[in-house]
């Protein structure tokens, strides 16, 4: 009996000391695991100014670089990295350990690189334009490469009535691009840019609204050629979606430039002419929203056009600080009379001033 017992002794003290080495290897090989490179092939990653950690970490996953973002960003701030992120177009080369990106990542640019900046807004076609003034590609080639990704990736919205199948798709902000980037490859980076501004919870919330990922950009692309400020994004969202919900006419001018310029030429100034014109991106004529996003929107705008603001307000027009807001059509032609007799007092100013 006694030997029995000292031999049950001795397993079971081997198997706490195995138990023990293999909780030790485990604990051991993940830390290794998460902090190396997941990529198999060097990888270009573009870093945008102003990217926060988190930006950085998710694009860094997206592209296969590391195995979990979560434990990339607490790395870096355990190394004091974030603060010294650099914009630019960096080559990861495979399996590098954290150390290695870190460095990458704040020795900035690694190749010559060609900043461009799009301001929120735009259309695709002046997107193309602001490549071409770059000399990365010409503008025809641009839009080509949009048409292209359209096909390639089998998007699900009818871009039969759209004048550019991408129109919106593309995230407004400024890149750092490879000199040698081609067309293709810009399209690429932007397009990604604007899928990392929805997180799963938006895709929820999409989902229990009824809205589709088309409908939200479009809502959006409206919201950002009315607002003047970002505070004022969610505001308009609701004026857009009180009038949805009572089958008014949006009548959003944005949307009237949009369709007589065919998303090229930009009018200065609205004219009754044009509000008669037979598009569907012309709100003065057919209810709802067009047919597609007539702009790139920002995040502000994106997030506004998810989550508009619940008030009573059906109109607005612009005053002196902003937009004025009206529940009823009395009180917003009220506010239309104040408005152009605040023109018409900035008209009589400059021709006193004039010599």
């Amino acid at each position: 009996m006694k030997n029995k017992a000292r031999i049950l002794l001795i397993l079971g003290i081997s198997i706490i000391i195995l138990a023990g080495a293999g909780v030790y290897s485990y604990l051991t090989f993940i830390p290794d695991y998460l902090s190396t490179g997941a990529n198999e092939e060097t990888v270009t990653v573009v870093i945008s100014q102003g990217d926060s950690l988190a930006t950085v970490a998710n694009s860094l996953h997206d592209e296969g670089v590391i195995h979990n973002r979560y434990w990339f960003r607490r790395e870096a701030q355990k190394e004091e990295v974030d603060r010294n992120i650099r914009p630019g177009t960096y080559e990861i080369p495979p399996e590098q350990p954290f150390s290695e990106i870190f460095k990458i990542l704040q020795v900035g640019e690694q190749r010559e690189s060609v900043v461009v900046t799009f301001p929120e807004g735009l259309t695709l076609y002046q997107m193309g334009a602001r490549v071409e003034d770059s000399g990365l590609a010409t503008r025809e080639e641009f839009l080509e490469a949009t048409e292209d990704y359209y096909q390639r990736q089998g998007l699900s919205f009818d871009a039969e009535p759209l004048f550019f199948s991408l129109e919106g798709y593309l995230y407004p902000d400024t890149y750092h691009f490879d000199k040698d980037q081609t067309a293709r490859e810009i399209i690429e980076i932007m397009t990604a840019r604007m899928n990392r501004i929805f997180t799963p919870e938006d895709y929820e919330l999409m989902e229990e609204k009824g809205l589709t990922l088309h409908q939200v950009l479009t809502k959006a692309s409206l919201i950002e050629r009315e607002s003047a400020f970002d505070q004022e994004s969610s505001l308009i969202a609701g004026v857009i979606e009180n009038r949805l919900k009572q089958d008014m006419r949006l009548q959003i001018d944005a949307s009237v430039i949009y369709a007589v310029g065919e998303g090229q030429e930009h009018l200065t100034r609205v004219l009754y002419e044009h509000l008669e014109v037979e598009n569907p991106f012309n709100t003065y004529r057919y209810t709802g929203l067009p047919p597609g996003p007539i702009a790139a929107p920002r995040e502000s705008s994106i997030r506004a056009a998810m989550e508009p603001e619940e008030h009573s307000y059906l109109f607005y027009v612009v005053g002196s600080e902003g937009h004025v807001f009206a529940e009823t059509y009395e009180e917003h032609l009220e506010n239309v009379a104040a408005y152009r007799e605040m023109q018409e007092g900035a008209d009589d100013e400059v021709m006193e001033e004039a010599p």
